[in-house]
């Protein structure tokens, strides 16, 4: 079976996150009774180690006062709406978390939820096509306004896919998590040489007095 062309909107639902009406207010894990995902820690989570997949432990504990069905559930893409920064997130399912890390996630509305509902594609594979080169691109020309670009749903909907094959896409996932955990390594050992370089200055500025 060859590429197959669609639009986003006819392989997935999309949805936007809860309204908070007040300032999110931050509290320690072990005080909180979920947690609240908002585009600043997908932005963290890129910026620290260039990773596009996040679990429960990325986000920060909240006292939440709503209700239970708004809770997010794990399999889905998180992508911000609001702002210049417009990659994609996969929350994977098979993440196991125990004690405070186990808390119930809420998805702010700078963020839309997206799931497959379409046996030809998976919804990680959908998020890893929205990263691509042609929909961002596509993604930033939907985004409106000066200050604060927004993204509607309604052009996200329109968004063009090409769909490979199950095996091809299974085989892609692979090689991204592979060069993800190779860049999580390259960046440990930089951290550690640089550690170790700073050690050896102060030893040697140390022996010049």
């Amino acid at each position: 079976m060859a590429n197959t062309d669609c639009l986003l909107g006819q392989v997935a639902d999309i949805s936007i996150g809860y309204t908070f009406r007040e300032k999110v207010e931050e509290v320690k894990p072990e005080r909180g009774n979920a947690r609240v995902a908002q585009v600043k820690d997908l932005r963290k989570r890129w910026d620290e180690t260039g990773s596009r997949l996040v679990s429960t432990e990325n986000f920060p504990a909240i006292q939440w006062q709503g209700k239970s069905r708004l809770f997010a559930d794990p399999g889905c893409v998180l992508l911000p709406s609001r702002g210049e920064f417009l990659k994609a997130f996969y929350w994977p399912e098979s993440v196991t978390v125990t004690g405070a890390g186990a808390l119930p996630i809420v998805v702010s509305s700078q963020l839309m939820v997206i799931r497959s509902i379409d046996d030809r594609i998976l919804t990680e594979f959908v998020g890893w096509l929205l990263n691509q080169t042609a929909a961002q691109n596509f993604l930033r020309s939907g985004s409106l306004g000066t200050s604060m670009p927004m993204l509607k749903k309604k052009d996200l909907l329109e968004l063009p896919l090409q769909i490979p094959r199950l095996e091809t896409q299974h085989k892609i996932l692979r090689l991204d998590r592979l060069w993800e955990q190779e860049q999580l390594l390259t960046q440990a050992l930089l951290k550690n040489r640089e550690a170790m370089l700073q050690g050896m200055y102060q030893q040697l500025l140390k022996e010049n007095n």
